[in-house]
């Protein structure tokens, strides 16, 4: 059993002298919160109150000192998805507060039993995604010096630009990503996985449509006014994937967590080591054995068989998750399966067909 566990600890003086329908608001947050199981309370000459809810998730109790204006109050959860932040905000809400000092700490650790097998497999998913995003993000380099030429500039701009946009995702990380880390962290490899696959067919369909809008429009292909967002809507692909993968790390750190608590540092260096092998690996042997539109292709499939593994391992329960695993692995396994002649189509209908 994980005995690990959250105590919030407050202490609070009122503006006003506190009334029973204060108490009483504080009760029912407690209720529509967390799942109350017997409630204890009584009330002391000539004034005070004691109340004490014995919780599945653990117990609450608060002590009313009115000649004060003063509670003090505490909610121990075993639950470590429980918003404790959120519940004090909802009574911030409603009991008019001049002073309040809220703490969280963590219980139980101690007697939490680590699970060393799944930590390395976080480790291990740590080094596979995250040469993953750098291989995305040498494809994109790769394409994108292909249409607009230059190649030591788009390559330093996209390496540049993925640890900046990379700093963002981590930036919005608590904002966006909820507790349920396991389940977020599928979303994230699925979105990756859309994104990256087809981003080195996005780049050259682009350059496609903006070779065809110029013409269309007289306006010279290479003015400013076609290149400028030309090189926007390129390098938005390479943003768009640095975020997610900054999104992706913190969460492979949380995972981590669960598992020991004090090696959640740990994913940085195997984050590190997978990037290098990504950047060894792209231009001494992937690039020179297979067409950049496969590279995307398989890539993208790892991501996705990624998803599919945690999803299993940790018994997530998803359908939607189900169906949309198991139609990217068909689509991606035909694109790779016929690669050849789609990568044909592609680069005859983008690539010479978009040239004028």
């Amino acid at each position: 059993m994980d005995t690990r566990s959250q105590h919030l600890l407050l202490d609070a003086v009122c503006e006003r002298d506190f009334t029973d329908a204060d108490i009483d608001a504080i009760k029912d947050i407690i209720e529509k919160n967390l799942t109350v199981i017997k409630k204890v309370e009584h009330k002391f000459s000539p004034h005070g109150e004691t109340i004490v809810f014995i919780l599945s998730e653990s117990h609450f109790s608060i002590h009313t000192y009115p000649e004060n204006r003063y509670l003090s109050m505490d909610i121990y959860v075993c639950n470590l998805e429980t918003n404790l932040e959120k519940i004090v905000e909802e009574i911030r809400a409603v009991v008019p507060f001049e002073k309040i000092d809220s703490r969280i700490v963590e219980r139980g650790r101690i007697g939490h039993i680590e699970d060393n097998r799944n930590l390395n497999m976080v480790y291990f998913l740590t080094v596979v995604v995250a040469c993953c995003s750098i291989l995305y993000e040498f494809l994109l380099a790769q394409s994108i010096s292909t249409t607009m030429g230059n190649t030591a500039l788009r390559y330093n701009l996209t390496i540049g630009l993925f640890i900046a946009s990379m700093g963002f995702g981590a930036l919005l990380y608590k904002k966006l990503i909820s507790k349920d880390y396991f389940k977020e962290f599928i979303k994230v490899e699925l979105l990756l996985s859309m994104v990256g696959g087809v981003a080195p067919i996005l780049v050259l369909a682009v350059d496609f449509l903006f070779n065809k809008f110029a013409k269309v429009s007289g306006i010279s292909f290479f003015s400013s006014w076609v290149q400028m967002p030309l090189f926007t809507v390129n390098h938005l692909l390479i943003v768009a994937i640095g975020f997610l993968s900054g999104l992706e790390l913190p969460l492979l750190m949380d995972m981590s967590k669960q598992f020991k608590v004090t090696k959640g540092h740990f994913v940085l260096a195997y984050d590190y080591l997978g990037t290098l092998l990504g950047a060894i690996l792209f231009p001494i042997f992937i690039l020179p054995s297979l067409h950049i539109f496969t590279i995307g292709y398989v890539v993208s499939l790892i991501n996705i068989l990624i998803a599919f593994f945690v999803m299993n391992k940790m018994k997530i329960q998803s359908k939607k998750y189900q169906i949309i695993i198991w139609i990217m692995l068909i689509v991606w396994g035909l694109m790779i399966f016929n690669a050849d002649a789609v990568n044909e189509i592609i680069v005859q209908r983008f690539y010479f067909g978009g040239k004028f």
